[in-house]
């Protein structure tokens, strides 16, 4: 016999809209200041220094590191109870249809602390053939704040046999690094990273980042780090785990197809390049005092990057909420159309159409 509740409060706002508690597991790596600052958040007299993400709207767990990162709401349910609960309103009935009861995406802020090592995140071709998973990791930058001369590195200037990117894992010296194309960013920049490209994320870089939902990477420089190799290379053998990464080279055309500058779309408009669609969306919408900005149904993480005003969701009786820099918002698909007015900024980042 099943019991029968009238929802209160709490549970209805959490169908409609819910702002996402920070969620920030340890790492490996050092930072997270810039999120807690964003976030309008002081730094806590216990903080370790180690809290450079803050994983929203996740479904996915750590590969170690303890294997936290799922998303609690904020009426106390785990993000993929309330999805299997309540599935079309969540995600759609299209988005059903064609992936299933999974979001296929993870969210984060990522405040750099320290340069990250040089790494790589498998494609989905191999994730199936040698993780026994759907899904690579794809991932997308969305900068939101960088140091003066800060930088990422993104794919070998030159092809690399398989014999030389061996020996340069094995040395583990700075040889990674310089083999790689360094480019300087700063606020506004966006860059896609597709799955097998080596990188690297610079000291000082803060973003928003879209990536498909693993933590599958093969850390090519990890000894500095203190990762055992299990960790840093997925549990593989060091050579098959070596042949998930893109050995180049990515040309200076091929990185100019793989960025876009967010900041240049007024209005309504896509943050990313035309080759994230397969993977994740990542939408701008530019309110201003004399034209509000709209957006269709979707399940999405609404982040606040700029200004304050109001943002309703459509469906039912209109749930309005004020919202300012720092802001995140878990939008379920159900919940309709949403409209931004005031002087604000947001970022919304949805699952593939």
């Amino acid at each position: 016999m099943s019991e029968t509740t009238v929802p209160d409060e709490t549970s209805h706002a959490a169908r409609v809209m819910s702002r996402l508690p920070l969620n920030t597991p340890h790492r490996f790596y050092r930072g997270g200041e810039r999120i807690l600052a964003f976030r309008g958040l002081e730094v806590p007299p216990d903080f370790d220094g180690h809290r450079p993400e803050d994983w929203l709207a996740s479904t996915t767990r750590l590969f170690a590191e303890g294997g936290d990162g799922v998303t609690v709401l904020d009426d106390g349910t785990r993000l993929p109870d309330a999805l299997a609960a309540d599935p079309e309103h969540w995600l759609g009935a299209a988005h059903l249809a064609a992936h299933g009861v999974e979001p296929g995406l993870l969210t984060k802020l990522l405040d750099a602390g320290e340069r990250l090592p040089v790494h790589s995140h498998p494609d989905r071709t191999f994730a199936a053939a040698h993780l026994d998973c759907a899904h690579g990791k794809t991932e997308a930058w969305i900068v939101l704040d960088a140091a003066p001369g800060a930088c990422v590195w993104l794919g070998f200037r030159d092809e690399l046999p398989a014999d030389e990117l061996a020996d340069l894992v094995e040395a583990q010296d700075h040889r990674l690094l310089t083999a790689l194309n360094r480019i300087e960013v700063s606020a506004g920049d966006a860059l896609l990273v597709p799955g097998g490209q080596p990188h690297a994320i610079g000291e000082g870089v803060f973003v928003l980042e879209l990536q498909e939902p693993t933590d599958l990477s093969v850390m090519l420089e990890h000894r500095r780090f203190g990762l055992e190799q299990a960790h840093a290379f997925l549990g593989l053998d060091i050579p098959r785990a070596l042949e998930s990464v893109d050995r180049g080279p990515l040309t200076a055309e091929g990185l100019t197809a793989l960025r876009r500058r967010w900041t240049d779309v007024g209005g309504t408009g896509h943050a990313l390049p035309e080759d994230a669609a397969e993977f994740f969306r990542a939408e701008v919408l530019r309110a201003r005092p004399d034209a509000p900005a709209t957006g269709a149904a979707a399940f999405a993480v609404a982040v606040v990057v700029e200004g304050h005003g109001t943002l309703t969701t459509g469906t039912g009786p209109p749930r309005t909420t004020e919202v300012g820099r720092g802001d995140v918002l878990l939008v379920p698909h159900g919940a309709g159309d949403v409209r931004l007015e005031g002087e604000l900024t947001v970022i919304r980042c949805m699952p593939s159409a």
